[in-house]
């Protein structure tokens, strides 16, 4: 069947079914978007190209007997005739006596699906209208008309940036009453699924083609003949009834001979005709709407829409068939294996005035493909040649067969609404995809169409059998799209030369004017959230995941208490930047009075009021965690967002003020000086003494009060710091430093008090900014790297030492406290 089927399999693999089963797979370097694409579209969508049994006939059992619970899509056209034409096969199948290789017991075949399953299954598919686009899990695909039937369509897939064309039966040519099939505009196809069932054949003209046919039927008739036509039921017969209709009316000596066409399957599609008449061509509309103009339409009855013939009659029963003189018969099914073509066949067969003329693809193995052959003799299998229309298929005895003799003429002229070679080969050109896979034809054509495609060296193509896998690479990169405030934070690319870098006086003047313009580099590092929502990749900041991804966000605030029995709020502080550096003070100090007094309320005189002391409130690590202190109660309270970061630093602020009562290093911090007497009138000797210098104690705990010697570090311990962090890197004999600075014009001091003064005013100057010495020389083997400390710039002729001294060098002054940044 030719059911578009997709599928993935977790080893990067796309897997379509087409075509009868036809699997073919696919890998793709575009990591998984592809694969999961296709994987959706196996589990949610069925596309039906059109409504003939070869594509539809196992719809009906996919949908009531799998666990397939997706969405299934075919255009109004195609549902309206599918019901029906599934409908007539299930009863031609109950019919039909059960052969001997039927393991049925109870006389009939046994049936896939039942009527109750079609009618229970049609409100599962949803009707498309042709060049419109539709989207479902991500996944986009638009039909075209495709020119085989009514409503049959090609659709154009995308999936994750992967473009599929698939055709199904298409036809080019332009006939009566269908659209014929064009390449989609403006659009590239990236693999191209084509149907192959006529090969490389090329068709007659279609004008020459329906002279001829109306040639070899005339002349049937002329001979006193009978000129059956076996067709399909829904199809190519309606073309056909317009070929008739146009010629008896053109031609008035053949009026006298009756066309029928012997089909309840066909009268009743014939109302869906004449309903989806927008589905069809310029000529059938202009003569609907001639006819509507008229006040005629098909509507009224009075017979003079396009689909309201006045030479043909359409066929009932042939038990009401007068068989009597010529007559023109169109008959289902078109390969004549049973049913009313069959039953007139072995009828007419005998009579060499009767004729038969193939107007349709005929099957190997099947009776219109051996009648072409002009045997001798047909097998007989319809038993009851009175009542053909409800005859029965005979059993076979042994060996022996009822067979007819064959006098009758046979002739073919294919109006099958499929390409030829030369039609398909131009199509598959325009579209100019780089992938071709043929399908629906057989081995034999396929392959020589493959040959002739291969030939033009433009493509790669595949004509795989039946349930083969083929392996197609297709590489498609990722892109994503960075939106919201994270886009304003990159600069687009830009096709102009690099801007010089700034010298030193444009640096120092944009420094005076306290501005200091973004540098655009080479490469830019981003960092947000990758939304990927149908397979289009996002990039965003996390506080823009509701308005561009439609995501809700939630922010998890934990707070936990503690109280401290002891510990002030300047011991903790201490305690705090000695583990994490600085920190910053949020609010802290003492408040208003809160009007209350120390008295008695009942009427005792105060000597002083309370007053309340704020809470103080700590930032720790930029933010990450906040601790919030009330000196009154010596309760304190941790908040901070939860998430894995943060939650480890909670962790590290809440052991830290755990241990702050008891650790030796918090009892010395909080110790305070403490003069006492040791004389005999002192009792344990432990009386306080006065102060003799009160104001020298009190400065001297001021100055140290609340002092960390973490957070206040001199530039030589800075420096200390920073070479014991890079000779732990590079060792410690390739460390050294360097004594002379890094003048900014080397040309202009040409003699040696100058350049000597010059290089005195840069010391200098850098000693004011807290900078030791200007720079730090690093030896690897024979590389040798220096690192300017005043911008942190690294000059190496070995470009891979030079990197790394860069990375450990950034990462060095973020570590150790205040780095000359």
């Amino acid at each position: 069947m030719e059911l578009l089927y997709t599928t993935i399999s977790l080893l990067s693999t796309l897997l379509f079914r087409l075509e009868r089963s036809l699997a073919v797979v696919t890998t793709s370097s575009a990591s998984q978007m592809i694969l999961m694409g296709l994987r959706k579209m196996v589990a949610n969508v069925r596309s039906l190209h059109s409504f003939h049994m070869d594509h539809a006939a196992s719809l009906p059992y996919v949908l009531a007997k799998t666990n397939f619970s997706g969405r299934v899509y075919m255009t109004h056209p195609t549902k309206a005739i599918y019901k029906w034409l599934m409908q007539d096969s299930v009863r031609v199948q109950n019919t039909h006596v059960a052969s001997s290789t039927t393991s049925g017991t109870d006389g009939y075949v046994n049936q896939l699906f039942n009527e109750t399953d079609i009618l229970n299954t049609l409100p599962m598919i949803q009707t498309i209208s042709f060049n419109t686009t539709h989207t479902h899990n991500g996944i986009r695909f638009t039909p075209y008309p495709a020119g085989h039937v009514l409503g049959a369509c090609m659709y154009f897939i995308e999936i994750a940036g992967l473009n599929i064309l698939f055709t199904g039966d298409y036809s080019r040519e332009n006939d009566r009453h269908l659209i014929p099939a064009s390449i989609p505009k403006n659009v590239r196809v990236d693999c191209l699924i084509s149907e192959s069932t006529f090969g490389i054949s090329t068709h007659i003209p279609r004008l020459e083609r329906e002279t001829a046919l109306m040639k070899s039927v005339t002349s049937i008739l002329n001979r006193g003949g009978r000129a059956l036509l076996p067709v399909f039921a829904v199809g190519r017969s309606q073309e056909l009834l317009l070929i008739l209709e146009d010629y008896w009316a053109r031609h008035e000596e053949y009026r006298k001979y009756p066309i029928y066409y012997a089909s309840s399957l066909a009268r009743k599609c014939m109302v869906v005709y004449q309903t989806y008449i927008d589905a069809m061509n310029d000529n059938i509309r202009s003569k609907f709407q001639a006819a509507q103009a008229a006040g005629t339409g098909a509507s009224d009855g009075a017979g003079s829409g396009p689909w309201d013939f006045q030479y043909i009659r359409s066929l009932k029963s042939l038990e009401r068939f007068d068989d009597v003189g010529g007559c023109v018969m169109l008959a289902s099914p078109g390969m004549m294996q049973n049913g009313v073509s069959r039953s007139l066949l072995e009828r007419w067969a005998p009579d060499p005035k009767n004729g038969v003329v193939i107007t349709g693809y005929s099957v190997e193995g099947t009776m219109a493909k051996s009648i072409m052959l002009e045997p001798d003799t047909i097998p007989a299998v319809m038993t009851n040649r009175n009542q053909p229309q409800g005859g029965i298929m005979t059993k076979k005895t042994g060996d022996e067969k009822v067979m007819i003799p064959r006098r009758c003429t046979v002739q073919e002229f294919s109006f099958a609404a499929h390409v030829d070679g030369q039609e398909n080969r131009e199509f598959i050109e325009e579209v100019n995809a780089p992938v071709v896979i043929l399908v629906h034809g057989e081995k034999h054509n396929m392959n020589r169409l493959r040959s002739r495609l291969l030939g033009l060296q433009k493509m790669k193509v595949y004509s795989p059998a039946n349930c083969e896998e083929v392996r197609i690479p297709f590489r498609q990169d990722k892109v994503a799209r960075v939106v919201g405030r994270l886009a304003s934070q990159i600069h687009p690319p830009t096709l102009l030369p690099p801007s010089p870098p700034p010298s030193s006086e444009d640096e120092e003047a944009e420094g005076e004017k306290g501005e200091k313009k973004p540098r655009v580099e080479g490469s830019q590092l981003v960092s947000g959230v990758l939304v990927q929502n149908d397979f289009k990749l996002s990039l965003m900041a996390p506080e823009d995941l509701k308005e561009y991804a439609g995501l809700t966000t939630t922010t998890v605030l934990c707070r936990q208490r503690i109280t401290l029995a002891a510990a002030g709020t300047e011991l903790i502080k201490w305690a705090l930047e000695s583990t994490f550096g600085g920190i910053t003070v949020l609010s802290g100090g003492q408040g208003e009075s809160n009007g209350n007094v120390n008295g008695d309320i009942k009427g005792e005189d105060a000597d002083e009021e309370i007053v309340r002391q704020e809470p103080v409130v700590f930032e720790i690590m930029s933010g990450a965690v906040k601790a919030t202190c009330q000196p009154e109660t010596g309760e304190v309270e941790l908040e901070w967002e939860g998430n894995t970061t943060n939650d480890s630093i909670a962790d590290a602020v809440m052991a830290v003020l755990l241990t702050v009562e008891s650790s030796p290093a918090a009892v010395r911090q909080s110790s305070k000086m403490h003069s006492h007497t040791h004389g005999e009138n002192g009792g344990f000797g432990d009386d306080m003494a006065e102060d003799p210098k009160p104001s020298v104690k009190n400065s001297l705990d001021q100055k140290n009060m609340g002092r960390n010697p973490f957070t206040a570090i001199t530039p030589e311990e800075r420096l200390s710091r920073l070479f014991m962090f890079l000779e732990a890197q590079f060792g410690e004999d390739a460390i050294s430093p360097i004594a002379t600075p890094k003048l900014p014009m080397e040309n202009e001091y040409d003699e040696k008090v100058v350049r000597e003064k010059a290089e005195a005013s840069e010391l200098a100057r850098l000693h004011g900014l807290g900078i030791p010495v200007p720079g730090v020389e690093i030896r690897v083997d024979k590389a040798v790297a220096k690192v300017w400390l005043e911008k942190l710039e690294v000059e190496c002729a070995n470009k891979t030492l030079g990197d790394r001294v860069r990375a450990v060098v950034e990462r060095g002054c973020e570590t150790i406290a205040g780095a000359w940044l």
